[in-house]
């Protein structure tokens, strides 16, 4: 078999990964923010190009195992010496670089794409302490619930307690990270795709109630979240005038 069967072997091989990658039940939870499907997209962009380039390796391998392998009584006889092809050497060094680069730029755009900051925004302001999130808007309302709004660019102000330890605030739905660091205030964004209730969960192990430290995350149309804004500042407010 020539080199040439061998590839194209190699690329029904890949082609098959392919739709099975593509049939395949989705591992990840629902995407429901605009960051989401970015990433997700990204992510079968890259398990497509792994199955194709896994199905050439293992497909030359295998051939090259068969094709040189010894024959009775060959055991003590050394193969003869080749000459490797230039050609050849130069494909698979640039190809590989270009698909390499390709991604690293596609991934560059993706992030710069997810931290977008946007006129109407809306900026929450996330803090962490062992074991419990709080949650702050721009109107002063303060809430153990991280209440949002479907279709709004968002901005996630995190820091964490004075002499606490480093967090990580994660929504798995929205596919966005950041720590959250003693004496820093880092920033990560999400603009909601889906009305629902997730969850917010610390993703560093920050001491013995690590597990526990969950926060309820609702996304609600815009009527409702104004709704419930104006209802929890009602509520605060009533509630600081009594004090």
């Amino acid at each position: 078999m020539s080199a040439f069967k061998v590839g194209l072997v190699s690329l029904v091989v890949g082609a098959i990964g392919t739709i099975a990658i593509l049939v395949t039940p989705s591992w990840f939870p629902v995407a429901a923010a605009v960051q989401a499907h970015r990433q997700d997209d990204l992510y079968l962009a890259l398990m497509i190009m792994s199955a194709y380039i896994m199905a050439i390796v293992t497909t030359f391998l295998l051939y090259s195992v068969w094709r040189f392998r010894a024959r009775p009584g060959d055991e003590d006889r050394d193969g003869p010496p080749l000459h490797g092809n230039t050609v050849l050497e130069i494909v698979w060094t640039i190809v590989p670089t270009v698909i390499v680069v390709a991604f690293a730029v596609a991934a560059g755009v993706v992030l710069v794409r997810n931290e977008k900051t946007y006129p109407n925004e809306m900026v929450v302001g996330v803090h962490a302490q062992q074991f419990a999130w709080t949650f702050t808007y721009g109107n002063g309302v303060k809430s153990t619930v991280l209440v949002l709004e479907k279709g709004r660019p968002t901005q996630f102000d995190i820091s964490s307690a004075e002499h606490d330890v480093i967090h990580s605030f994660y929504v798995p739905q929205f596919r966005v990270k950041s720590d959250a660091v003693p004496g820093l205030v880092t920033h990560t964004y999400a603009t909601p795709t889906r009305v629902g209730t997730y969850t917010l969960i610390c993703t560093e192990l920050c001491g013995p109630g690590h597990s526990l430290m969950r926060a309820v995350v609702r996304v609600m149309s815009a009527g409702d979240f104004n709704a419930w804004l104006a209802s929890m500042k009602s509520q605060q407010s009533t509630t600081s005038g009594g004090a």
